[in-house]
């Protein structure tokens, strides 16, 4: 099977990580003109090794000037191991501390230190460099690693280099291809004939040319028409590989230090929750601090809250939530670096804990356990942390995206997650909601119906979906109404609930057998009956029904029932029975299908004998029915209404 890693170089400046690389590889890794000036490296340099079994391993060459750390982290982030180089001649130097360090926090896992230029050196003080290398990488991940002692002008020690680079690779476990393409961009440019050109090292996933890519920040969408790896054009990259990428949909010009290339829309944000470790010089963080954060080629002076203690002293570690001034797309588990806001010292590093969290303005002791849980690592944790934060609950699409994962990878954990997390099922949709917010919604949900109920005590009918959505404070989107089916299912089959046409009853509730409203039911059907052409005026018909031992609340309860079952047609806060209604409308329909000039308000009085103001009522209703439409004074019949006074004119 391929192997996809990538070595990076760190140590101080001018101990010959560029030309080891150059020797090692055959590659200048020092390709800008200030750089041969100089003599230092400013840019990342990119070299490949070919391995014996074919494979070649990615080379970054780090600058290890102090002004170039930032361009060291991003070269850092998509490294696999690094050789810590030192040279023979000046032994451990400030940046040689400081590399090591960074490499620690970006989660480096092998490596091999490289003794350099040893033939500038006599043999006891290269022996003393050894020891001091030693007792430098005690307690890091380099601690158990080879010393390999090079010269890269007389080629000693160059191929026992190679041969420990070749084993080393061997033992170190794959990183995890994972389901989204990342790639931080961190050199574009143009060639003819081509366009623009991106390179960068694959932190996750897979793209083939003609994929279809997004640049974050943003969701700017372009195209792959090209790629190379090592020099080579593949169909292909994947996770461990260093990539350069022929797109389409970003000029030069466009470029901003940060940006990110995913074959998702991932999600953005300007809060982090994270465990920070301060290295160990002396400098302390208290309650707020402003600092620079790094990480991929993101850079910007952010504030840091510490969440467990009020000071981070120096060699301590901390929970922290990060505030930044811009939004950036990460996942858990990305590593980053913090330094002074002057720039002139790193200070330390950590690991992203949750992408997304909320904004903690307090610090219960429980945010802290359980970010403290979180900070193990395992994604399920994470899974089951991002479902609680959601009262409503939230599906397994938008769950991937507020985690920056695909849902495949959320899928895989299902059977991880935490006991207290509920999952329902509806065509493709999954849905997580915890066992507390599900109980505190359905509590909601049965209450809200129960009332309604209680003032409407006459109608079978209960909520519909739309109203209880609207009542729990559900987003309008596409699958709030699925998710809300779905509890309301569960209700139904815990026989909690029952659905009425489009609606949802208590199962208790039963309209019909309130066999004591029947009869003042009647007493106002009555009424509303023998008001034929008048329409009822609702101060007298409270007065008829209070006579009639009706309350005001028992009579609106009866004419929302009668209205419900289609015994009374409620309009413009007038109630008509629907008798005359109906023979309104056939009267209606019979004498316009007669005539085309149509026929005024006047005119429908004089034909059925009412008065204008129920005229006005009755055209309302057979406006809003489709039948009739007004033309300056008149209403004439539509082509539904035409053709339902034909069926009339027969009769």
């Amino acid at each position: 099977m391929s192997r996809h890693l990538i070595l990076g170089t760190a140590g101080h400046i001018d101990h010959g990580k560029t030309a080891l690389v150059k020797k090692i590889a055959g590659i200048d890794c020092d390709t800008h003109k200030e750089e041969k000036r100089r003599g230092i490296t400013i840019n990342l340099g990119f070299a490949s090794l070919e391995m014996p079994s074919g494979d070649r391993i990615g080379i970054v060459d780090v600058p290890g000037h102090h002004d170039f750390v930032h361009t060291m982290v991003s070269g850092a982030s998509g490294i696999d191991m690094a050789l810590l180089v030192v040279a023979a001649d000046s032994s451990v130097m400030p940046q040689t501390r400081e590399h090591l360090s960074i490499m620690q926090m970006l989660g480096i896992s092998g490596g091999i230190v490289v003794l350099t230029r040893i033939d500038l050196a006599e043999s006891e003080l290269v022996e003393t460099v050894v020891s001091e290398v030693q007792e430098l990488v005690k307690g890091s991940f380099l601690e158990n690693s080879s010393i390999v002692k090079v010269s890269s002008k007389t080629g000693e020690g160059i191929d026992t280099l190679k041969n420990e680079i070749f084993r080393l690779s061997s033992t170190l476990r794959q990183r995890s291809v994972g389901e989204v393409f990342r790639m931080y961009i961190d050199r574009i440019f143009s060639v003819a004939g081509f366009g623009t050109i991106v390179t960068g090292s694959v932190l996750g996933g897979k793209i083939s040319t003609g994929s279809k890519l997004y640049i974050l920040p943003g969701e700017r969408e372009i195209r792959v028409k090209r790629i190379e790896r090592y020099g080579q054009e593949v169909d292909s990259v994947v996770a461990g590989d260093r990539a350069s990428v022929n797109i389409s949909g970003l000029s030069k010009n466009e470029f901003a230090r940060g940006m990110l290339l995913s074959d998702h829309k991932l999600r953005q944000t300007k809060l982090l929750d994270a465990r920070l470790r301060l290295f160990d010089h002396g400098k302390v963080l208290n309650l707020w601090s402003n600092v620079i954060f790094l990480t991929g080629t993101y850079e910007a002076q952010v504030r840091i809250h510490l969440l467990g203690n009020n000071i981070l002293r120096s060699g301590s570690e901390e929970l922290v939530q990060i505030h930044l001034p811009s939004a950036i797309a990460v996942q858990s588990g990305d590593h980053f670096i913090i330094r002074s806001t002057s720039g002139d010292l790193t200070l330390g590093g950590g690991e992203i804990i949750d992408p997304l969290p909320l904004h903690h303005r307090r610090r219960p002791e429980e945010l802290i356990k359980n970010l403290y849980r979180l900070s193990q690592g395992n994604f399920a944790d994470l899974v089951s942390a991002e479902i609680r934060k959601h009262f409503l609950g939230i599906s397994d699409r938008a769950l991937s995206e507020t985690l920056n994962v695909s849902i495949k990878e959320v899928e895989r954990v299902r059977s991880d997650i935490d006991l207290d997390i509920m999952v329902f099922v509806s065509g493709n949709l999954k849905f997580y909601i915890s066992k507390n917010h599900y109980q505190n919604l359905t509590r909601k949900i049965l209450e809200n119906i129960s009332a309604f109920h209680q003032k409407n005590a006459l109608n079978e009918h209960g909520r519909s979906v739309d109203e209880l959505r609207g009542m729990l404070g559900f987003r309008s989107d596409s699958e709030s109404p699925e998710i809300l089916h779905c509890i309301l299912d569960e209700l139904v089959a815990q026989k909690k609930l029952k659905k009425v046409k489009h609606t949802w009853a208590l199962e208790s509730h039963d309209a019909a057998k309130k066999g004591e409203f029947d009869a003042r039911i009647q007493v106002v059907e009555k009424y509303l009956y023998e008001s034929n052409m008048r329409v009822p005026v609702m101060k007298d018909l409270e007065t008829y029904a209070l006579h009639n031992a009706i309350d005001r609340k028992m009579l609106n309860q009866i004419l929302k029932f009668m209205v419900s079952r289609g015994t009374v047609y409620h309009v413009e806060g007038n109630y008509i029975y629907s008798a005359i209604v109906d023979n309104a409308r056939k009267m209606l329909l019979r004498e316009l299908g007669n005539r085309k000039d149509g026929i005024t308000v006047a005119g429908f009085r004089d034909l059925i004998g009412g008065n204008r103001k129920i005229c006005l009522n009755l055209f309302a209703i057979f406006d809003s029915e489709g039948i009739t439409e007004r033309r300056g004074d008149f209403r004439v019949l539509t082509e539904k209404g035409r053709s339902q006074s034909s069926g009339v004119g027969e009769k």
